[in-house]
């Protein structure tokens, strides 16, 4: 099994579909999204080529468009607001509460003006945001909310997924993901959204044929402006493989945090993740906070963040940094309307760090990488 989760399921998923003689979107894709409807336990599921194309057909499909402003965070991949980019509304960016770094409902209702369409909230790490809130937020101002949950395929709240808290939840199953079909996503919602979302994943084609057999001339009439976004079979096989073995990759993933939330607790300068006693946490993300001493940022300067990851990488640690704000980005801040500057975002991005929590990290590797984090912290403390 690699350091991600793929094994011999997923090889034999693959050869299986190959030998099949079916390469494309066919019944293999369909009973990925089946298969995942049941997971999220919501209603219809469209399986695309990514959580990028989820997101822009779920805003399209919800009638945001030119003119409109869609309230995101500016703690989040540039392809959050690609996706608002992409149909010709206006991303507005506010900040993060510091602590589980997901959107300030705070400030998403501070952010909301007569041209305001819709929230994009994103469920950080896994962790799952304020949805009750934020729903509060978006009735009281007729918005639709559309949930960024590319890094919470298997997170719950007082014992529901998700997937249904939103107006339209999407997901991405990219290679690293905790479930991967390689690349691919998916979006799940009311059956009105997700068929109209179908149609346009599919260059805007009505077909009068099973769309897994061969096509003829006659046999497709585009009726709408469309894209390609659909998800191949392959692609679905491996994805199918993954869900089913969801439960294992997810209790590897739940085994390292606690190995990790053990030895770092009370641990000075260390904040660990945040999360409630309602969550279960799908563990995307396991990001500290490094609390201690001045932040030491300036042009050409290091905060205890990078020192502390430098000495992690010299004894052959790979840890991540994620993510910069979006209006540090010359681009998205000539193109994104920032309110107020986010104070909590810049504050945080400098003291993250996250460490490796994949299934490929074992018991005994999550106990080293401690040990070594808590040397690193020391040597820090020493200057």
């Amino acid at each position: 099994m690699t350091g991600h989760g793929v094994g011999e399921a997923e090889l034999a998923a693959v050869a299986r579909v190959l030998g099949s003689g079916g390469l494309t979107t066919g019944p293999e894709t369909a009973l990925f999204e089946k298969e995942l409807a049941g997971h999220f336990g919501t209603g219809p599921v469209l399986a695309v080529n990514s959580c990028t194309a989820a997101l822009h057909l779920a805003l399209l499909c919800l009638g945001v468009g030119a003119g409109d402003e869609v309230i995101t965070s500016v703690l989040t991949f540039p392809a959050t607001v690609n996706a608002v980019l992409a149909v010709g509304a206006v991303p507005v960016l506010v900040d993060v509460d510091p602590r589980t770094l997901n959107i300030s409902p705070a400030a998403v209702a501070a952010a909301v003006t007569p041209r305001t369409r819709a929230v994009v909230p994103i469920h950080m790490g896994g962790a799952a945001c304020d949805m009750t809130a934020l729903r509060d937020i978006a009735d009281r101002h007729s918005l639709r909310l559309v949930a960024d949950a590319a890094h919470a395929v298997d997170t719950r709240t007082g014992g529901r997924h998700i997937a249904g808290e939103a107006d339209v939840s999407c997901f991405s199953f990219y290679a690293t993901k905790n479930l991967t079909s390689v690349e691919g996503g998916a979006l799940t919602g009311p059956a009105e959204i997700v068929d109209r979302a179908r149609l346009l994943a599919r260059h805007g084609l009505r077909f009068s044929w099973d769309p897994a057999l061969p096509a003829t001339a006659a046999s497709y009439e585009a009726v709408a402006a469309g894209w390609k976004y659909n998800l191949s079979d392959v692609h679905a096989a491996v994805g199918r493989a993954q869900l089913a073995r969801l439960p294992e990759l997810q209790r590897a993933r739940r085994d390292i945090v606690r190995i990790y939330d053990d030895a770092l607790a009370g641990l000075p300068g260390v904040e660990p993740p945040h999360r409630t006693s309602t969550e279960e946490h799908s563990w995307y993300l396991y990001q500290i906070q490094l609390t201690a001493g001045p932040d030491g940022h300036g042009p050409g300067g290091h905060g205890p963040r990078d020192r502390v990851a430098e000495r992690l990488r010299r004894a052959g640690i790979v840890t991540g940094s994620y993510y910069a704000p979006l209006s540090r980005h010359a681009f998205l801040a000539s193109v994104c309307r920032v309110p107020e500057r986010p104070v909590h975002a810049e504050a945080v991005w400098h003291r993250l760090l996250a460490l490796p929590v994949h299934p490929g990290v074992s018991a005994a590797d999550a106990r080293w990488i401690a040990a070594r984090l808590t040397a690193a912290l020391a040597e820090e403390d020493q200057g």
